[in-house]
């Protein structure tokens, strides 16, 4: 039996689980990119139903969460093993409830693991509270300073939970076998930790589950859009370069402002409605540069449909005579 490793990288959209099922199947253990949770266990074993599982959490992309989980338990029930680690997540969740329960901060915090973790999360949360407050004021560059310093707290925080997940598998790994991990577009960081680690014994080799989908539109496997490019820029540790790095800020500005935000359904007219729509996002804005980012940023900051920005976004451009 062959001793491979193979990470799927993925958004939580239903769009992706076609290709995720069709990986999952050709391995042994499934590991999950979510923190334990004892009531996906008891739904795997038939203790609970998934409507009583889904109530159990307020999840983010509940949808998503329901057509994952059904596929999940089939394997399951195949004999796959299935894991959820996430170290870190695990960490934040635990370190809440505690504060929710009035326990006492400085008794916490001598848990060097919890303390790893509360600073990290602390300085990243923080850093994103002063950009919100700082996004109302009228200088541009000031705005994406804020976006750039919250950007490296928040890289930082990605480098400890990958190296968290990373070192927690490692723990989990069989002598041989075949195994798939689940993981955001943006662990790239965790990839090159599990070569670090695990790279002279097991194979380890990754897909963009949105591939064959992008593929053919683009050339490449996968599109970042800007903020997530600026964000690995810090978690790499790529030599500063403030004209880049105040040109992704500029973008993600007004990125963030034309993505939809809603969970949306995949069709048969319409089979990659979130990825069709980000592709094209990132096609507009990567044609703006830091100046037209600066006019657009005031015209559409309050605007909170995106379609709306968009569309705000798609006339500045056509009016410069760009295509997309």
């Amino acid at each position: 039996m062959e001793k491979l490793i193979t990470v799927g990288f993925s958004p939580h959209r239903i769009e992706t689980l076609y290709f995720a099922k069709n990986l999952m199947k050709e391995h042994d253990i499934i590991i999950l990119e979510e923190p334990y949770n004892e009531n996906f266990y008891a739904f795997l074993e038939d203790k609970i139903s998934l409507e009583k599982y889904l109530e159990t959490n307020d999840f983010w992309f509940p949808e998503f969460v329901k057509i994952a989980s059904l596929i999940l338990k089939n394997f399951y029930k195949q004999g796959k093993k299935i894991f959820q680690i996430e170290p870190y997540l695990e960490r934040v969740l635990l370190i809440q409830s505690k504060l929710a329960k009035k326990e006492n901060l400085e008794e916490l915090l001598k848990d060097p693991e919890l303390k790893e973790v509360y600073q990290v999360e602390h300085k990243a949360v923080g850093r994103l509270l002063e950009f919100y407050e700082i996004s109302l004021k009228e200088d541009f560059l000031e705005i994406v300073s804020a976006v750039k310093i919250f950007s490296k707290a928040d890289a930082e925080r990605f480098r400890l939970r990958d190296k968290l997940r990373a070192k927690a598998i490692l723990k989990i790994l069989p002598e041989k076998g075949k195994i798939y991990i689940e993981a955001g577009t943006i662990h790239i960081y965790f990839k090159k930790l599990l070569h670090i680690y695990a790279g002279k014994s097991w194979k380890i080799v990754h897909k963009f589950l949105l591939e064959d989908y992008l593929r053919p539109i683009t050339g490449k496997p996968w599109i970042f859009p800007p903020g997530e490019l600026l964000t690995l820029r810090y978690i790499l540790k790529r030599k500063e370069n403030s004209q880049i790095e105040n040109l992704l800020a500029a973008r993600s500005l007004i990125y963030i402002k034309i993505i939809p935000k809603e969970e949306l359904m995949p069709s048969p007219k319409d089979p990659f409605p979130h990825a069709k729509r980000e592709l094209k996002a990132i096609q507009m804005v990567n044609m703006l540069s830091f100046e037209d980012c600066a006019k657009l940023y005031k015209e559409i900051f309050f605007i909170k449909k995106p379609d709306k920005a968009q569309k705000i976004v798609e006339d500045f451009l056509r009016a410069k005579g760009l295509s997309f």
